[in-house]
């Protein structure tokens, strides 16, 4: 198979998987145990030695980018493997629908809208029922209709319990209806009901995916597992793959359950367990094995290396989460100053408010950082702009997109007008572009009458060019025009930036088609649609990586810091019973099982740490607006030794009780016999400037470098918490105050 030989190239456990015959398997693959090689690997068996032919495959994976990643391993394995299906859930869904939308009333050229899509349509639909915003937001009537589609009951069908939610969602679904849109949820709930509707076309699905093969197994939800029993009866061919130890999304409907009820929906399956690990060394999987271990509802297993044990894992206590955050920025500057790549380096919290006092202490040491979970390319508001254009083109009946250009660029239609507009559509009960006609605007003025119908001519002329134009044309036809281009020319930074966005978006049309071989606008918004947060690459940048414990899932790092291990954070208080609802009006989990969920998550975020780990927390703590003092974490006591003094040194640090300076002690040692290191920058040798690190006093007036401001005199110096504190006049830029272990001395 493309030179890939199975005997040598896999272990015992992954060979017998991959060879594994006919009938239900469970592959319960441990973090880091190399289950995408296995996927890969069975499929290529699959068509290369047994003769099963690629359209008769279906494999599932939870982000487009591991989809295409496999896809890509497989073809390089067995050659061109056309028909095969590689998709996520919600591709798949999508592409069923799109062939059978007519049997569900519905028109083949339909929209998906994303989230914010979805709350925009949202907030109209509580313009239209007359319910005041504020007491009832839309994000959490919008998760009450995506928990009711994931448990699959329409509205009407006690999804909700009667009175406002429960109208939102019958009026919000019959709006999605009349634009001819589905929102996500939608992909996965609408071919249940369409299989469940039409026996023949579940029939037909279910004989021509003869092998199934699912990946995150672990994270699927009600629909997704409605969905593959459906495919799959007791005695198919589907593979299971998953660890249910990393099971961490049940705020968004994955159950747990699923996988740890497996043989029970599926009597008589192979179990085979994944436990060698190939990331990370012996004393990180020793302490994250400890911690989940206490977890009543697993499958037992425990991962193991062959990997040299490692450096300790270390436990910081700090007094507040401005030290605790000193403390790892001075920890990733010194692992910089000896060869470390910050694109190795990542911290990981519980949420996404800890951020801050990281992001602060991390400017101070002059390191740079990227947050994943900001705003993607496709969410900035030039680029959504654009998106709406083309998605109306597409789909004129789409509202959320026709009302968000209707004024973009601004050409004379006033917020009223706008709302006219909306009321007479709904009145009307049709989409917003049916009574763009002159007689159904006879209440406008005018003048925005004919600026309306001019936009009307303007999007019909575009959509008549469609079958004549690629996706990238269109996109320049649109930019060109709408005049949006024009409104974007202007000098500042800004909108230079806002008019690359769009520009870019240009290059990316072109890449899907090359993709995907077709270059069609259909084509390339069902991928923008389909795009996940989680597909963003974390880029070339030599920066540290900042996210939350949810978002590293499937990522790894030569060096994670984990911070916050205290009761209430991590643990969650939820978990703690001092609060279990989460975005809804119903608990998702009871305090129990919240628990063994949060252990989960602890567990994640340390087998993403390759060769080294620390844990940390404070004893006082800023947060939400307030101060709180946190017990240490119960998942610190898991760790091996946490509770045994009399465990030999250099196997599991733990600091918790030692004061700053022992902790210092600890971050010295930490320098790998090191002791010529001068942090945030590289140096053979110390400056001979000893003295003046520990006095401030010597520092007024000497002559120093700073790496990104130059050199300078020091005005002013002074003793802060976090060093010696300069005021320096830079040649260059003026007066700075900075850190003088940032500084280079001149003279």
């Amino acid at each position: 198979m493309g030179g890939f030989d199975l005997e040598r190239d896999l272990n015992a456990e992954q060979r017998s998987a991959v060879l594994h015959g006919e009938g239900p398997m469970l592959i319960l693959a441990g973090a880091g145990s190399g289950k995408t090689r296995v996927v890969t690997c069975r499929i290529a068996h699959l068509i290369a030695e047994r003769g099963v032919a690629p359209w008769q495959i279906l494999a599932v994976t939870f982000t487009n980018k591991a989809a295409g990643e496999m896809r890509t391993r497989i073809e390089r394995m067995v050659g061109e493997a056309r028909g095969l299906w590689v998709s996520t859930f919600h591709a798949f869904g999508a592409r069923l629908l799109r062939r059978h939308a007519e049997l569900l009333g519905r028109r083949r050229d339909f929209v998906i809208y994303d989230e914010q899509d979805s709350k925009r349509l949202g907030r109209e639909v509580l313009r239209e029922l007359d319910l005041d915003p504020e007491q009832h937001r839309v994000e959490r009537l919008l998760a009450e209709v995506e928990r009711a589609k994931h448990s699959l009951k329409a509205p009407g069908e006690g999804g909700l319990r009667p009175g406002p939610a429960k109208a939102f969602y019958a009026r919000y679904q019959q709006r999605l209806r009349q634009a001819e849109a589905f929102d996500f949820a939608d992909l996965i709930f609408q071919v249940n009901r369409l299989f469940a509707r039409h026996p023949d076309v579940e029939a037909r699905y279910r004989e021509r995916f003869a092998y199934v093969l699912v990946d995150e197994f672990q994270d699927t939800d009600q629909a997704q597992y409605r969905l593959l029993r459906r495919l799959c009866p007791p005695q198919a061919n589907l593979c299971a793959v998953g660890d249910d130890d990393q099971s961490i999304y049940a705020w968004r409907g994955a159950q747990v359950g699923h996988i740890l009820g497996f043989e029970r929906d599926y009597p008589g399956c192979r179990i085979v367990k994944l436990e060698r690990n190939y990331r990370s060394t012996a004393r990180i999987l020793e302490a994250a094995s400890s911690v989940i271990a206490r977890n009543a509802h697993r499958h037992a297993k425990r991962l193991w290396t062959e990997a040299d044990p490692g450096p300790p894992v270390h436990c910081l206590v700090c007094e507040d989460e401005r030290e605790e955050a000193d403390l790892i920025a001075r920890r990733a500057a010194g692992a910089r100053s000896l060869g470390e790549s910050l694109r190795e380096m990542a911290v990981f919290y519980r949420v996404n408010a800890q951020s801050r006092a990281l992001e602060e202490a991390l400017r101070r040491w002059a390191i740079p950082y990227v947050i994943v979970g900001g705003t993607r390319f496709f969410d900035r508001a030039e680029v959504r702009d654009l998106l709406a254009y083309l998605r109306l083109l597409h789909n004129p009946h789409s509202d959320v997109d026709l009302l968000r250009v209707l004024n973009v660029p601004s050409r004379g239609i006033g917020a009223r007008s706008r709302e006219r507009i909306a009321a007479a559509a709904d009145e009307a009960g049709s989409a917003v572009w049916d009574v763009l006609t002159a007689d159904r605007l006879a209440e406008l003025r005018r003048t925005e009458r004919e600026r309306v119908l001019a936009f009307r001519a303007l999007v019909e002329a575009l959509r008549a060019e469609l079958p004549h134009c690629s996706a990238a044309g269109m996109i320049e036809l649109v930019l060109d025009r709408t005049g949006y281009a024009e409104s974007l020319a202007g000098r500042g930074e800004q909108e230079r930036d806002r008019l690359e966005n769009v520009r870019e978006l240009v290059s990316a049309a072109e890449d899907v088609a090359r993709q995907r071989d077709d270059a069609s606008l259909a084509v390339f918004l069902e991928h923008v649609a389909l795009a996940s947060a989680v597909d963003t690459d974390r880029g070339e940048r030599e920066a540290v990586t900042l996210m939350t414990l949810h978002a590293a899932k499937g990522l790894e790092f030569d060096r994670v810091f984990m911070v916050g291990l205290e009761d209430g954070l991590l643990p969650h208080g939820r978990a703690l019973g001092l609060g279990t609802r989460w975005d809804g009006e119903e608990p998702v989990l009871s305090a129990a099982s919240a628990m063994e969920e949060e252990r989960r998550l602890c567990y994640v975020g340390m087998t993403r740490a390759r060769k080294h780990l620390l844990l940390s927390r404070a004893e006082h703590r800023h947060i939400f607006g307030r101060s709180e003092c946190h017990e240490p974490s119960r998942f610190l006591a898991d760790l091996p030794g946490a509770a045994d003094p009399d465990r030999p040194a250099g196997e599991v640090v733990d600091l918790a009780g030692f004061d700053l300076d022992e902790a210092d002690e600890v971050f010295d040692l930490d320098l790998e016999g090191e002791s010529v290191v001068d942090f945030g920058l590289e140096y053979s040798q110390l400056p001979e400037d000893g003295a003046r690190r520990e006095d401030a006093a010597a520092w007024t007036g000497c002559q120093v470098a700073h790496s990104a401001f130059g050199p300078g005199r020091v005005r002013m110096a002074s003793r802060a918490r976090e060093g010696i504190k300069l005021v320096v006049d830079f040649e260059s830029v003026g007066v700075k105050t900075v850190m003088a272990d940032y500084v280079r001395l001149l003279s």
